[in-house]
């Protein structure tokens, strides 16, 4: 079990990815000459959504439920076993860099299977783009984290950090 205090950058991290998606909805609007939404409108909108009832259709099952919850706890379980800011993870052991990417995985794959639930082309069509975009970018993550893991000789994501975390700043000196 997890020491309290280590939970709260991983608690922070959830709480806090919505303002990420808003400086990047607001960088793209800069960058296209526009003024853009605010940095909070991804909190309301989740907010409004969260309002809403619930609407599902009649060819739908169980699985259409399933899907944000699943994503939602993969995404949870995945911030457990990453490090934060010199911080160690809450949760580590030796091959949790393969857990990480399975946890990511699992997230996209409930994701896919409720837009597929639905028996709709359009959600069909979306479910395919996510699948191409992840059979690009899964492959790419793990390979890089197999390199990192080779270089310092660990499985685990909190040593891999703290081994490669120094590398950088004593290249940053050597340099000046």
């Amino acid at each position: 079990m997890p020491a309290p205090g280590s939970l709260v950058l991983p608690l922070c991290a959830l709480i806090l990815a919505p303002l990420l998606l808003g400086i990047v909805n607001r960088t793209k609007a800069v960058i296209a000459g526009r003024h853009g939404p605010p940095l909070l409108q991804p909190y309301w909108d989740i907010a409004k959504s969260l309002r809403r009832g619930a609407v599902y259709g009649e060819v739908t099952t169980w699985l259409l439920r399933l899907g944000p919850v699943g994503g939602l706890a993969a995404l949870a379980a995945a911030l457990l076993v990453m490090p934060f800011g010199g911080v160690g993870a809450p949760v580590s052991f030796s091959g949790d860099i393969i857990v990480l990417v399975g946890l990511l995985a699992l997230g996209r794959f409930a994701t896919v299977l409720a837009a597929l639930d639905t028996g709709s082309s359009f959600e069909g069509m979306g479910a395919s783009r996510e699948v191409h975009f992840s059979a690009l970018a899964e492959p790419a993550l793990l390979l890089a984290l197999a390199t990192l893991a080779r270089v310092t000789g660990s499985f685990a994501l909190t040593p891999v950090y703290q081994a490669v975390g120094p590398m950088r700043f004593r290249h940053s000196r050597s340099s000046a």
